[in-house]
């Protein structure tokens, strides 16, 4: 019996709701439950239906639901309620998709009367556009019609929307540029769009359900192939004009820009360099330092790298900035101040045979600041070898890297001749003086 009213139930459901529009005569008189004879029955055909529909009985519902619906639509708020949800296991019950088709129009003009009695017209357009996109027809025109209902729910609700309409909203946007029926400046727009509600949502506190909506935009947004540093930076630099002072702003721009790689940008510089001056820290100024670095901006490189040290709380981190900040100054011919870097990073973490790679490239790029002669200048790359064997030997999976360097640069060394004539042999001990200040030993080619 219970299978036989399963199958009844859409087809029965389909007739009364193709029907509701001509039945439909309302209550004129603007009251909830008419008056007189019609009020008991609208009264009675209400609880008879709720009855129902709470012992989950949509078979026998339906039609005391559909008296309430026509004659007193404004006695509860429940009729469109439940109404909905009688149709929607109608809908996923009916498999003729022209029946399924009629059922959907239906359940949209059940969301259109509860908006004409009820209000609440940003909530119930949210609950109307997910619905009908996910149970319409799967076609860019339904999309596009389910997109924009979607959209002017979020406008409306703002901050008070759904986790799941933001979710479907970035879907159809996403399924709309793949049709081509938006640009890929509007998705990411759209994006944008979302990302601002979901950051009002949780500085209120809200989080749960609205930060693993958040996880999933992102990732369709990032999935959209809208995602293109040609659309965002553009998108960005006019936003940037108007929200430069903006933390939160600047905070969810660049993260994005970096998320889809577009570092590049002389508008991701700009806005990374405007958050650290109004937020700073170590992280952020390290990354300002390497873009400055990058675009051969050595003395700005130099200024973050010191703020990044001086905010940087970890040893380790601090090692790493003074090992950059030591290259910077290696490129600016700053050789003794960059000496001093690389062996304050060997001091911090004694472990890593980076800085002795620096100091060996250090002492190979200032080898004509160190004596007047030619030998001494050749001299000066039995320093720099010394300092790639003892990096290899601080860390053996430098042990490539070093011996790299060592072969590209012996064959500097001076000659057995020129050796002879300032008077050394293989062997023997030689001390480099003025800034690089080294003992070394002869090593010579042929």
């Amino acid at each position: 019996m219970k299978t036989i009213a399963k199958r009844i139930l859409p087809t029965l459901f389909l007739t009364l709701t193709i029907g509701l529009s001509f039945a439909q005569k309302g209550v004129e008189d603007g009251s909830k439950y008419g008056h007189g004879e019609d009020s008991i029955r609208c009264i009675m055909n209400l609880s008879l239906y709720r009855e129902y529909v709470k012992q989950d009985n949509y078979n026998l519902s339906i039609k005391p639901w559909k008296i309430v619906y026509t004659e007193c639509p404004k006695a509860s708020k429940y009729i469109y309620i439940d109404g909905i949800k009688m149709i929607e296991d109608a809908i996923q019950k009916e498999q003729d998709e022209a029946k399924k088709e009629i059922l959907v129009d239906s359940m949209m003009r059940i969301y259109d009367k509860r908006i004409k009695y009820y209000g609440q017209k940003g909530y119930v357009l949210g609950k109307k556009g997910t619905d009908y996109i996910k149970y319409s027809k799967n076609t860019s025109e339904n999309m596009e019609v389910g997109y924009n209902w979607l959209k002017e729910a979020i406008q409306l609700q703002q901050k008070e929307i759904g986790p799941g309409e933001l979710v479907t909203f970035m879907n159809a946007s996403k399924f709309l540029f793949s049709a081509n029926k938006i640009s890929a400046g509007q998705v990411v727009e759209d994006y944008g769009f979302v990302s601002d509600i979901v950051d009002k949502i949780l500085i209120n506190g809200k989080k749960g359900s609205i930060e693993r909506a958040k996880d999933i935009c992102d990732k369709i947004f990032e999935s959209s192939g809208a995602a293109s540093c040609e659309d965002l930076i553009p998108f960005y630099a006019n936003k940037y004009e108007v929200n430069a002072e903006d933390v939160e702003f600047l905070t969810k721009a660049t993260d994005l820009l970096r998320s889809t790689k577009c570092t590049e940008s002389d508008l991701f510089y700009k806005m990374t360099k405007k958050l650290n001056e109004l937020d700073p820290n170590a992280e952020l100024a390290y990354e300002v330092a390497k873009l400055s670095s990058k675009k051969e901006k050595f003395q700005e490189a130099s200024k973050y790298f010191h703020q990044a040290i001086e905010l940087q709380d970890d040893i380790i981190e601090k090692a790493k900035y003074y090992l950059e900040l030591g290259d910077v100054s290696r490129k600016m011919g700053n050789y003794e101040t960059a000496k001093k870097y690389a062996l304050k990073s060997a001091e911090l973490n004694p472990e890593s045979g980076y800085p002795y790679l620096l100091l060996g490239n250090i002492y190979a790029a200032g080898n004509k600041t160190c004596g007047e002669k030619e030998f001494e200048h050749k001299a000066i790359y039995w320093a720099a070898v010394d300092q790639f064997i003892k990096a290899k030997q601080v860390d053996p999976e430098l042990t490539d890297e070093a011996n790299n360097f060592i072969e590209a640069y012996s064959p500097h060394f001076p000659n057995q001749e020129d050796a002879f004539f300032e008077g050394y042999n293989n062997g023997d001990t030689y001390t480099i003086g003025c800034w690089i200040n080294e003992t070394t030993t002869v090593r010579t080619t042929k």
